[in-house]
């Protein structure tokens, strides 16, 4: 695997080094229900989730996976969320392992949409959810983010990488 170093960024005491998405991921939402990408207004985007990307659309939109892989974590429980960070941790996501190392998360689910389980094996292109409004969010939209594990725990143990197009 090879690891392109785009800039590094000052986070408290920590480097951080930014870094491009080996795999080319395809627009995980289909592009004619596609408002707009942002990149950049989201108050949750720093720190780890620095390079996460809202895809905003409809609710209800279907959520597609962007690239080939194992189903490792669906969440799809949660019936609550808005503008405010107390909701953060209601969001509803998938998180899917590519085989190179590389993990995808779709966040903001509505809830019981999921159409795959924990071990399935997903194609790029496959609906895999529906958009919702479960979360921290302010508009309805798809929180997509490339990722990799940096220690023991996924969860807090992990850095964005920085996508840069989508294979559409």
């Amino acid at each position: 695997m090879v690891d392109r170093i785009i800039v590094h960024l000052k986070a408290g005491n920590k480097t951080m080094m930014s870094k491009n998405a080996i795999n080319k991921y395809r627009l995980p939402v289909p592009r004619d229900q596609l408002h707009r990408i942002d990149r950049t207004s989201s108050p949750a985007h720093f720190g780890s989730l620095r390079n996460a990307i809202d895809l905003i659309v409809e609710k209800d939109a279907s959520v597609l996976a962007a690239f080939d892989g194992i189903v490792t974590f669906v969440k799809d429980s949660s019936n609550i969320g808005g503008p405010n960070p107390v909701y953060w941790n209601h969001t509803n996501f998938i998180v899917v392992m590519h085989s190179n190392g590389e993990y995808s998360r779709y966040d903001h689910l509505s809830y019981n949409s999921s159409k795959v389980k924990v071990g399935q094996n997903v194609r790029a292109g496959e609906q895999i959810a529906r958009v919702g409004m479960t979360g921290f969010t302010y508009v309805p939209h798809l929180h997509f983010q490339v990722f990799v594990v940096t220690g023991f725990n996924m969860w807090t143990d992990f850095d964005t990488l920085e996508v840069q197009d989508f294979n559409i």
